[in-house]
C-alpha cells in the first residue's frame, strides 16, 4: 500500500488554532485538516499484543519478507557469539523503514523502540533455543497484520469524519448565510425606521421653527403698536405742553402789549391834556394880546369883535380838539394795526418755532 494513500500525513504541518487546540493539515490534500490526537501512553506488554490505533505505518516499509525471515533464522542458527548475532539482528530491524504520521503522537516511535528493544533483550539471550527467535518473529508479523487493519480502520473513519466535517461546514456556512441575510434586512428596516424618525423629527422641527417665527412676528408687531401707541403718546404729551408753552407766551405776550399800550395811552393823554392845555395858554395869550390890541382901538368894536371871536375862538378851538381827537384816533388805529402785525409775527414766530420742535422731536424719536 502507498503512502499517498492515507492522505499524506507524512507531510503534515500542525499549527495552533486561537483556543490553543493544535490543527494538522496536509499540503498534499487541501481538506485534511482536523485537530490533533492527545497522547496516549500504552505499556510493553500491550504493545506486543497489539499495535495502536493511532500509530499509521506503510505496508511497504513495515513488512518481512520470507527471505529476510529466512536469512533471519539461518543467520541466528550459524552466528554462536551472541554479540555477532545482536548486531545482526539490530542491523536487519534497523533496515525496517518505518514512517510514522506527523501526528504529534510520540507513543508511536516509543512503540516501535520497546519492540526493537524486547527483540534485542530476546536475541540475547544466546542460550535459548531457535524457538524464542521463530516465535519473536511471528508476534512481530502478527503485529504488522493487526496495524495494517488498524490503518484500514483508521483510514475509514478518516472518510467519515471528513465527509460529516463537509456537511458541517455545508450546514455552517448555509446557517450563516442565512443569518446574514436575516441581519441585512434587519439592518435595512432600522436603516428605513430611522431614515423616517430623522424625516419626522426633522418636519416636526420645520413646524417647531414655523410656529415660533409665527409667535415672534405676532410678537414683534405687538411690541412694534406698542411703542407707536408710547411714541404717539409722547408726540400728543410734547404737543399738549409746547401748546401750553405757547399759550403762556402768547397770553403773556398779549398782557404785556396790553400793558404797553395802555401806558402809551395813559402817556398819550397826559400829552394831549399837557399840549391841549399849552394851546389854550397860547390862545389864551392870543386872545388876551388881541383883546388888548382890540381895546386900545375900539371898545365898542372890541365887544363885538370879542364876541365874534370868541365864537370863532370856539369853533376854532372845538375843530382843533375834533382834529386832535381824529389824529389821535388815526395815531391809534395806526398803533394798533402795528400791534396787530406784530403779534401776527409773534405768532408765525411761535408758530414756526413749534414746527420746528415737532420736526426735531421726530427726528430724535426716528
Amino acid at each position: 500500500m502507498d503512502d499517498d494513500d492515507f492522505g499524506g500525513f507524512e507531510a503534515a504541518e500542525s499549527y495552533e488554532f486561537g483556543n490553543g487546540e493544535k490543527q494538522t493539515t496536509s499540503p498534499a490534500i487541501a481538506w485534511a485538516a482536523f485537530p490533533t490526537v492527545s497522547e496516549v501512553h500504552i505499556s510493553s506488554d500491550v504493545l506486543e499484543r497489539s499495535v495502536p490505533s493511532s500509530c499509521l505505518v506503510s505496508s511497504d516499509s513495515f513488512s518481512l519478507s520470507s527471505d529476510n525471515v529466512a536469512t533471519t533464522i539461518q543467520t541466528a542458527n550459524n552466528i554462536i557469539n551472541p554479540d555477532v548475532l545482536e548486531e545482526q539482528v539490530k542491523s536487519q530491524f534497523l533496515c525496517f523503514n518505518i514512517p510514522v504520521a506527523s501526528l504529534n503522537v510520540v507513543e508511536d516511535k516509543a512503540s516501535v523502540t520497546s519492540a526493537i528493544a524486547s527483540v534485542d533483550a530476546e536475541t540475547q539471550r544466546t542460550n535459548e533455543p531457535k524457538s524464542y527467535l521463530q516465535q519473536a518473529v511471528a508476534n512481530l508479523e502478527n503485529k504488522l497484520c493487526t496495524a495494517e487493519e488498524e490503518k484500514l480502520k483508521n483510514k475509514k473513519e478518516l472518510e467519515c469524519l471528513l465527509e460529516k466535517n463537509s456537511i458541517l461546514g455545508m450546514n455552517f456556512s448555509k446557517e450563516q448565510k442565512e443569518k446574514g441575510i436575516s441581519h441585512q434586512d434587519h439592518y435595512k428596516t432600522l436603516q428605513e425606521k430611522h431614515k423616517q424618525e430623522l424625516e419626522d423629527m426633522r418636519k416636526a422641527g420645520h413646524e417647531a421653527l414655523t410656529i415660533i417665527v409665527e409667535e415672534f412676528k405676532a410678537l414683534l408687531q405687538s411690541t412694534v403698536q406698542q411703542q407707536e401707541a408710547a411714541i404717539e403718546k409722547q408726540y400728543i404729551l410734547a404737543i399738549e405742553k409746547h401748546s401750553h408753552k405757547c399759550e403762556e407766551l402768547l397770553n403773556a405776550q398779549h398782557q404785556r402789549l396790553l400793558d404797553i399800550l395802555q401806558a402809551e395811552k395813559e402817556v398819550l393823554s397826559e400829552k394831549i391834556e399837557e399840549a391841549l392845555m399849552q394851546q389854550a395858554q397860547k390862545h389864551k395869550e392870543v386872545l388876551d394880546k388881541c383883546l388888548d390890541e382890540e381895546r386900545q382901538r375900539s371898545k365898542e368894536a372890541v365887544a363885538a369883535a370879542a364876541k365874534a371871536e370868541k365864537e370863532v375862538i370856539r369853533e376854532a378851538v372845538l375843530k382843533a380838539v375834533e382834529e386832535e381827537r381824529r389824529n389821535m384816533e388815526k395815531m391809534h388805529a395806526e398803533e394798533r394795526k402795528m400791534w396787530e402785525a406784530e403779534h401776527d409775527r409773534h405768532k408765525e414766530k411761535i408758530a414756526q418755532a413749534v414746527w420746528e420742535a415737532m420736526q426735531e422731536q421726530r427726528k430724535l424719536n426716528q
